[in-house]
């Protein structure tokens, strides 16, 4: 294995593990939080807010991620901002809204600089004959961990109907430890090197050494030309995505009564099959989407249209095989309602898995085009892709509190087809 394949191999088991906390959490936090509140009236912290707030800072801090990653550079940016996962923790622990919100707020502005700095690492470990199987590898190795996380709440949810706080307890130490794990594998990340011997990051900061407030007018810059602008709309529908399978799609399962006698412990069966869907997606993505020396736009498998193009078609799969087996009132809490038919925990389950598959497809071939269309300048068109995301998921989960599971399958719908055509257009599949 040869030292680049060997960092992403390290970044991405240094995610796995961060992410198997956070991840397992998203999923259950809506429900955890009602568990809470039930036992103590005076508790009244939302999973939704806290994950809107998670988003909305992550979203604002974005555009100062560059500049931090030049000042600091990736590793540590990379470091640092998982410590705000272990961190995010502590309100399990003592129930507080202000501990919970303020948490919330910390992690927004940690998600930033990690998601930016691993982006900055991964194409610097990179060219543009790699940067595809690079990037599914490392989806694959990091999306492992909604596998991991929901098999431990499946085990602990085992004939138990109720999150009472001795099952809590057991969760979220558990979840703790393995968070605490990661970051300090995420501590021994290794600098890249180009082929001349000559260390890449310190390049990156010389070539990023310029004030935070210039930086941010090199994003606008960026933000403003055609391209970036037309994949702002898939960018943007990405975090609608996130939004749905990370946290709403789990609430509804275990607020649909009519589903099973277990509905909690079946969101940890259908949170194992989103993330078979995330590793299988990453895993074919590497292996079909090696690059052609031909072009850059081609390659000797699948080209990034092509899987596009699939993704879209998974994802409409599943959103109306949702509509179909979930009641419309399902995100806000228990439900008994009818939906068009009875709710089959099967089809839940396997809408998982298309949720995960779908969106590994969408989000490596945006890594991808970032990584060949913006080599030059990662980090920012990294943090602008963030920022989009981000800022769609935390309208999403504000909304979630207000709009019905139908609506919201609608938006989807429509923002993934305007985002799959604009994509199309910018890697010269469609031309207008």
């Amino acid at each position: 294995m040869d030292r680049r394949l060997m960092n992403i191999s390290i970044l991405g088991l240094g995610f796995m593990f961060v992410f198997t906390s956070f991840l397992t959490v998203s999923n259950i936090e809506k429900t955890v939080l009602k568990s809470i509140e039930k036992e103590d009236p005076s508790f009244t912290g939302d999973g939704y807010t806290s994950l809107c707030i998670i988003y909305g800072v992550f979203a604002l801090c974005s555009w100062l991620a560059p500049a931090i990653i030049g000042m600091i550079g990736s590793r540590k940016a990379i470091y640092l901002g998982s410590i705000s996962y272990v961190t995010f923790l502590l309100p399990f622990f003592w129930p507080s809204n202000i501990l919970l919100y303020t948490m919330s707020v910390f992690l927004g502005f940690g998600a930033s600089i990690i998601w930016t700095g691993q982006a900055t690492y991964l194409t610097l470990n990179s060219d543009d004959k790699t940067i595809s199987r690079n990037s599914g590898i490392f989806w694959a190795m990091s999306k492992i961990s909604i596998c991991i996380g929901n098999v431990f709440v499946i085990l602990v949810l085992r004939d138990k109907t109720e999150l009472n706080e001795s099952v809590r307890m057991l969760v979220f130490t558990v979840l703790v430890v393995v968070c605490g794990f990661g970051t300090l594998i995420l501590m021994v990340l290794r600098p890249s090197f180009d082929a001349k011997g000559k260390e890449n990051e310190v390049y990156l900061r010389k070539s990023n050494s310029i004030i935070p407030k210039q930086k941010l007018k090199d994003s606008m810059r960026l933000l403003m030309t055609k391209d970036m602008l037309l994949l702002s709309t898939l960018f943007l529908y990405t975090g609608l995505h996130v939004s749905l399978y990370s946290g709403v799609y789990s609430s509804c399962i275990a607020f649909t009564k009519s589903m099973s006698t277990n509905s909690k412990q079946l969101l940890g069966y259908t949170g194992i099959f989103v993330g078979v869907g995330e590793v299988a997606g990453g895993l074919l993505c590497s292996v079909l989407g090696k690059k052609s020396a031909r072009s850059d736009l081609k390659f000797s498998g699948l080209s990034r249209s092509t899987v596009i193009i699939i993704s879209f078609f998974i994802n409409i799969a599943a959103y109306g095989l949702i509509f179909i087996n979930l009641p419309n009132d399902s995100p806000f809490g228990d439900s008994y309602t009818k939906s068009f038919i009875k709710p089959n925990q099967y089809l839940a389950v396997f809408c998982g898995f298309l949720l995960g598959l779908g969106d590994s497809g969408f989000t490596t071939q945006i890594y991808n085009i970032i990584g060949v269309k913006y080599s030059d300048d990662s980090a920012s068109a990294m943090s602008l892709f963030m920022f989009m995301q981000a800022m769609s998921a935390a309208i999403s989960f504000f909304y979630s509190n207000q709009f019905g599971l139908y609506v919201q399958l609608i938006i989807l719908a429509i923002v993934m087809t305007i985002g799959t055509l604009s994509f199309l257009v910018v890697d010269k599949f469609i031309f207008i």
